[in-house]
């Protein structure tokens, strides 16, 4: 029985060119065994055979979309194992052709120089299931495999136990250890209301003392009172307002009519 042979030519191509081309894919159809060719020039010739009917696919693509059409065409009509072979006009459309054989799940890709681009169809049809269950024979465990397999390898008894404590260097022993602070809120943030790691205290010692350096404290420079763009780096009065003569004074403006 000969093969069925497509040959897929498009109808816009130069009726000159064109028939030149489909002498070349002929002779191609026909090397090493009879074949009976079958032209396609469109989507209705196309239609006109039956889906897996042909042995082969010979096409001709000017540019990615020929390519492109070539393989979808190709995809359909061909048997599974079936070739296909396009003929291109240039080395960026054998580069197209050869992503488009691919992108329609062809295999076996190979493209001779600027020519022409071949691939296989997989031998496989569509909806082909297969059982991924292990044919090989399961032995269930034993109890005993199962404990050799927790069981360090070479454990023969010998093994000598290592005291910890030898491990601990001197400053590991004479470490001091870290105070960590409980307080909720985290470190630099203010005591809680009912603060229960010592955070409280420390901030009403710090007040306190605060406190009794202000009373004692006297000014160097003189502008204390003036508010802090005045005041020095380590000036006690820093965070709070400008005052006249003691702290707690706060300055007012006075905003009475001169008139």
């Amino acid at each position: 029985m000969p093969r069925v042979v497509a040959l897929d030519v498009a109808r816009d191509v130069d009726a000159t060119r064109r028939a030149v081309i489909l002498e070349t894919l002929r002779t191609r159809a026909r090397e090493g065994a009879d074949a009976t060719t079958r032209e396609i020039a469109s989507d209705d010739d196309a239609a006109t055979l039956d889906g897996a009917s042909c042995d082969a696919y010979h096409a001709h693509a000017r540019d990615a979309r020929d390519a492109a059409r070539a393989c979808e065409r190709a995809r359909e009509k061909l048997r599974a194992g079936g070739a296909l072979e396009v003929v291109v006009d240039d080395a960026a459309t054998a580069t197209a052709t050869a992503e488009a054989m691919v992108l329609a799940g062809f295999t076996t890709v190979d493209r001779e120089g600027d020519e022409r681009v071949r691939c296989v169809k997989p031998n496989w049809a569509r909806g082909t299931a297969f059982a991924l269950k292990s044919r090989a024979v399961r032995v269930n465990a034993t109890e005993a495999d199962a404990a050799d397999a927790w069981r360090a390898s070479g454990d023969d008894g010998d093994d000598e136990l290592i005291d910890e404590s030898a491990l601990l260097t001197e400053l590991d022993v004479n470490a001091t250890p870290v105070k960590y602070d409980d307080c909720d809120v985290g470190a630099g943030k203010k005591a809680c209301k009912n603060c229960t790691c010592g955070r409280a205290e420390a901030e009403a010692a710090e007040e306190a003392t605060t406190a009794a350096s202000e009373e004692t404290f006297v000014s160097a420079c003189g502008n204390c009172a003036l508010g802090d763009a005045f005041r020095c780096a380590g000036c006690p009065y820093l965070g709070q307002p400008a005052f006249k003569d003691r702290p707690g004074t706060k300055v007012e403006l006075d905003l009475g009519d001169d008139l």
